[in-house]
């Protein structure tokens, strides 16, 4: 906690630095001011829990200096030191709801009892604001996360009992905001995004005069979409506010966001106007860094239509040109800056299956091709954005381009087969899972190794394995069920079968063969 002390005399300040124990009271720092216009910009630029100041000043009065506070939405404790019993000026203090009205000459021990006695009201008034916070929270993220309009009765009924609510000069406005975060963004060890996007709001509206954070959550079922309640005055509210508001989170964040802002909403209808910007973004996919206000029937659903793309003119574009040609494509279903949900979704589906037939053609495994944390990340992401589900679409289609031209290349696949096989041979792999690391299907695979080396798969990994069992058996004493498990068989019944089959005498009758007698 931090003490400003205000007062004309430097001697006094001096005094009360020296004789108070501050470190002993929980105080981190002490700032000191001569003057109400010192006072006001340490008040400014510092959080000041506690104000001890002198009322008669010639600058501008103590009492001067707590109005301006108060004014201002200053939240701290006031201790008032004079040299006279003055009534009026008791009165003022009062009305001013400061701590405590001291007279000097100032008695240090008492004084320090009333520091301890208005820390500690600071200290509980923290909790109490804390605690209401949480209980707002918890309400807000009980009614609006899902907003059932059948619920508004309970839902004033509980606002009431738990003191939730917004002035008749105040009105809430809820929005949506997608953030456009990378694969990396989302690592365990970074941090809560939500956490983050709320201390940037907070941070961020406290920059504004006309917004404040009521609350934020993630919404549930959704990647990367978060539902925030602001507070305004519409005297003082405009579009504008929430555009530099949306400028300033994408700074701040270094993040591309949307956000979807719904109408200026009474108590009564927040849920109404809430439940409304839920279906827009169940309806509508609009593009990153954009700012979309919604009322009733600001974006009425089209006609059900089916988006019917060439994919053949996707699969023959070099990678340069994929995602613009994509874009334009899908370009061509957009209405008001949003493409309905529904056109999209009808691709997906479609894009899967098509290029699914295209792979298997050329008995590529695209299931196997797809099984990775990069497309898992894409296609959660795919419906947050027009850019999303562009960057989706243009995943999937190149990485099936890249894997048939690599099929087509000159590059030796059995070459490639032998590398990895000489590597990972003491793990568990067989035909099935060699075919699957190269996202081929197992017999296509098995014919191309056999065309470019005449000999199988298995052939080759069982000789490999042998070999290297020959070696262990004749120049260590490891125990031959150890030697199997680590050349890659996990059964020692198994192993010997197949090395006395290559060999024709089993590990033990080998080892005893090669020892010099």
């Amino acid at each position: 906690m931090n003490t400003l002390i205000v007062d004309d005399d430097r001697y006094i300040i001096q005094a009360l630095q020296e004789k108070i124990d501050w470190e002993d009271l929980g105080i981190e720092t002490v700032f000191s001011a001569y003057n109400m216009r010192q006072a006001q910009g340490i008040i400014k630029e510092h959080h000041i829990d506690l104000l001890i100041s002198d009322i008669e000043m010639p600058q501008g009065s103590g009492l001067q200096l707590l109005a301006w506070i108060r004014q201002e939405n200053y939240h701290l404790q006031a201790i008032f030191l004079t040299n006279y019993a003055d009534f009026n000026y008791a009165q003022k203090a009062i009305e001013l709801q400061s701590f405590e009205y001291f007279l000097k000459p100032i008695e240090f021990d008492k004084l320090e009892l009333i520091i301890r006695k208005v820390l500690k009201r600071i200290k509980q008034e923290a909790f109490q604001q804390k605690s209401h916070s949480l209980i707002e929270d918890s309400f807000w993220f009980d009614y609006l996360r899902k907003s059932t309009l059948q619920r508004e009765a309970e839902f004033l009924f509980e606002a009431a009992s738990k003191k939730v609510s917004v002035s008749k000069d105040e009105k809430l406005l809820p929005a949506v905001i997608t953030l456009d975060l990378l694969e990396q963004d989302t690592a365990i060890e970074n941090h809560s995004w939500s956490k983050l996007l709320r201390e940037t709001l907070v941070t961020a509206t406290a920059e504004l005069t006309s917004l404040s954070l009521v609350t934020s959550f993630k919404i549930d079922n959704y990647s990367d979409k978060y539902f925030c309640l602001l507070k305004t005055s519409p005297a003082e509210f405009s579009k504008l506010q929430v555009s530099v508001l949306h400028d300033l989170v994408t700074d701040k964040l270094n993040k591309t966001n949307q956000f979807v802002v719904g109408e200026l909403s009474s108590m009564e209808n927040i849920l109404v106007n809430t439940h409304q910007i839920y279906h827009f973004i169940q309806d509508f996919c609009g593009h990153n860094d954009q700012l979309y206000f919604i009322s009733k029937n600001s974006y009425p659903l089209p006609d059900h239509e089916v988006l019917k793309l060439n994919f053949s003119n996707f699969l023959t574009s070099s990678s340069e040109s994929l995602e613009e040609l994509i874009q334009k494509e899908i370009g061509r279903y957009e209405k008001k800056d949003v493409i309905a949900m529904t056109i999209l979704k009808s691709l997906r589906p479609d894009l899967i299956q098509k290029i699914g037939i295209y792979l298997d053609q050329k008995e590529i495994l695209a299931h196997k091709l797809f099984q990775n944390p990069k497309h898992d990340f894409l296609i959660q992401r795919s419906y947050n954005s027009i850019e999303a589900f562009v960057r989706y679409v243009s995943y999937y289609i190149q990485t099936a381009k890249d894997q048939v031209d690599f099929l087509e290349s000159k590059q030796s696949i059995a070459q490639l087969l032998l590398d990895y096989i000489d590597r990972h041979y003491t793990e568990e792999i067989n035909r099935k899972t060699l075919a699957e690391h190269f996202f081929l299907s197992p017999d296509y695979l098995a014919r191309l190794f056999k065309k470019e080396t005449g000999d199988t798969l298995i052939n080759y990994l069982t000789e490999k394995r042998v070999a290297r069992g020959k070696e262990l058996l004749l120049e260590t004493e490891t125990p031959v069920y150890l030697i199997a498990s680590q050349i890659g068989y996990d059964n020692y019944s198994y192993f010997s079968k197949v090395f006395k089959k290559t060999t024709g005498m089993s590990p033990i009758d080998f080892r005893n063969e090669g020892k010099p007698s």
